[in-house]
Parts: C-alpha cells; structure tokens; sequence
C-alpha cells in the first residue's frame, strides 16, 4: 500500500495528508444525528459517488481490530474506532480515504508517501469537486463552508505533513525550530497526535488558518515552510555525520541489533528503535534494509495491525512477544 511506500523527500517526510471538512446543507451536525439520520447522511454520500472507484463500509459491519489497524495508519480518527454509526468511503488504494459523520458529515482525506502536497490536492478536489455536482454543502457567503469545528471554517482545507526529524533533535534545534512553527500558524503534534511528542522524533505539521485564506495561499505557504524543515533537517543530519560519525553509527546498528534480535518489544519502544534505524538507512549507514521495510514494520506491528496478521486479538505479554517475532522475521528476510 501507499503508506508502506518510498517517495518524493521520504528521507524526511514519512507521508502528506491533504483534507477537506464538509457537511451537507439543511442537515445537523453529526453530534446531533441519530442513528436513523446518520444512516441518511452515509445514504446520500453513497448514492453520490462513483460505485466503480470507491466503496462503502459502515462502521457497524466493521471489527474493532479492523477499525484499529486502520486509525494506527492515520486513515481515520481514533475517535471513529469505537463508532458504530459512521462509515468510510475509500478507493481501492486508500489513498481518498473519506470519513462520514465524524466531527463533520464528510472529512475527505487524500494521502500520499514523502512529500506530496499537489498529488494530494488534485486528487482531493476531484472527489470532492464530483461530488458537489450530487450533493450541496453548508456555505456561507461571508465566511465558507460551515464545519463543527471553529478551526476549520472557511476553506476546510487542512494539510498535515509527517515528519522525521532526528537530526534536529540530536542537535537541540528542534524545539526552537517548532516554536517558530507554532508562532507562524502551523499546527505540531506528535505520531499519535497530542502529548505524543518524542515518539521516535515523528512530529504532525499542519496549517491551522482556514478562514479567509484560499486553498492556494495554504498549499503554497505550506510547501514553502516544509521545504525550510527539511533543508534543516538535512543540514543537521550532515553536522552530525561529521562531527559524531561514530557515535551516530553506534546508536543506529545498537538499536538494529536490537530489534533484529529481541524476543518482545513494546510498541513505543519498537518506534524509538526504527526511528534509529530510519535514520541510519537515509544516511546511507545501514545499507542492508531499506526504507520501505522500515514504512512497513512501523505500520504492521502496531497493535491492532499485527491483530490482523496474526488474526487474533492478543493481550499485552502476547503483543509484545507477537511483535518482536513479526520485526525479527521481516529484518531477518
């Protein structure tokens, strides 16, 4: 799948999500829905799409194994895995991934590897576009389109970029770096979102203005401050190969040894570890894996996804015994 993918400045950027929040005219927010009505809103949403290019799935035909595995892979929200009256639409790759009647009617995701931001959008605005040919959505003339969220009205539009910023941290440049993101209007979180930060130095970047900004202004502004992080973190990555080339060189085959031969590994700590190795690989340290198995093992060994896998729900000893087994086994190929 995409996510497992190599792209575009993947030394850096992990992956690009392009969303749009939506709702549809005359109807309430989800929040205040029944289920009856929240069935009507995934009706109306069904019949408006092209059947030969996506699918339906209604959340109450869905496991929560299955819910989970997709959250971890930041398809859809953690709030949707345990909502049985929502549904998703997605294209065969799960690259439109659209979430119906989560915060809003319709949160329309495109998502690429690397850093993707005009692939995303195009494909967002074409669902999307096709869409309103069937369905109107909540507009207001003075402010935008009406969402649930303050944050998102006007535009809907939010870009999130998943960045690998070791070097930054290694060299204590990091936290300046995203207070000066903070200061200009951008959004940081960590991989699972808030009070996550630290998390295998994986950090969410994203635009917080909607409102009386087009969707071209976001998307520029957004690439032009991205391309800035990753020219420093690249910088940062070339201090440290140069001034601590061996010990750089020993904390990443320490953790590779590690995950190559542990026999049970916690999730956070499974991401601390590849996040080392991760960095080894785009610095050419570690020659014998590549990216992709490492897209690969952080997607599939969280939890829900290696439930999948292994296809049974598993308790915590079994989770981490499961896990390093699953890492030992692809390393070890």
């Amino acid at each position: 799948m995409w996510y497992d993918e190599v792209s575009k400045d993947s030394d850096v950027v992990i992956s690009t999500r392009v969303r749009y929040a939506r709702n549809i005219k005359d109807h309430k927010f989800p929040h205040m829905l029944n289920n009856k009505q929240k069935e009507e809103i995934i009706q109306l949403v069904e019949n408006a799409i092209d059947k030969n290019k996506y699918q339906v799935f209604r959340l109450n035909n869905m496991d929560k194994i299955t819910k989970g595995s997709l959250a971890e892979r930041h398809l859809i929200s953690k709030e949707m895995i345990d909502s049985t009256s929502g549904g998703i639409i997605a294209n065969e790759d799960y690259r439109l991934v659209a979430m119906v009647n989560e915060e809003d009617h319709l949160r329309i995701q495109a998502f690429e590897s690397g850093f993707n931001v005009d692939k995303c959008y195009e494909r967002l605005k074409n669902f999307t576009d096709h869409l309103e040919e069937k369905i109107e959505f909540a507009e207001s003339e003075k402010y935008g389109y009406i969402t649930s969220c303050p944050t998102c009205i006007g535009s809907g539009l939010r870009i999130s970029v998943m960045l690998h910023l070791p070097g930054l941290a290694k060299l204590h440049l990091l936290n300046k770096l995203l207070e000066q993101a903070v200061s200009i209007g951008l959004s940081v979180r960590g991989i699972y979102g808030e009070n996550t930060n630290g998390y295998g130095f994986i950090y969410q970047v994203s635009n917080r203005k909607t409102l009386g900004i087009s969707d071209e202004e976001i998307v520029n502004n957004i690439k032009m401050i991205i391309h800035t992080i990753i020219e420093q973190e690249r910088n940062a990555r070339e201090i440290l190969l140069k001034n601590s080339s061996i010990e750089l060189e020993n904390e990443v085959y320490r953790a590779y040894g590690i995950l190559k031969n542990a026999r049970m590994l916690e999730e956070e700590e499974m991401i601390k570890l590849l996040s080392q190795v991760r960095l080894g690989i785009a610095m050419k340290l570690i020659p014998e894996v590549s990216l992709e198995k490492i897209h690969l093992l952080m997607n599939n060994a969280q939890s829900y996804s290696l439930s999948t896998i292994i296809k049974e729900e598993l308790d915590e000893k079994m989770d981490e015994i499961e896990r390093a087994k699953y890492v030992r086994e692809e390393l070890n190929k």
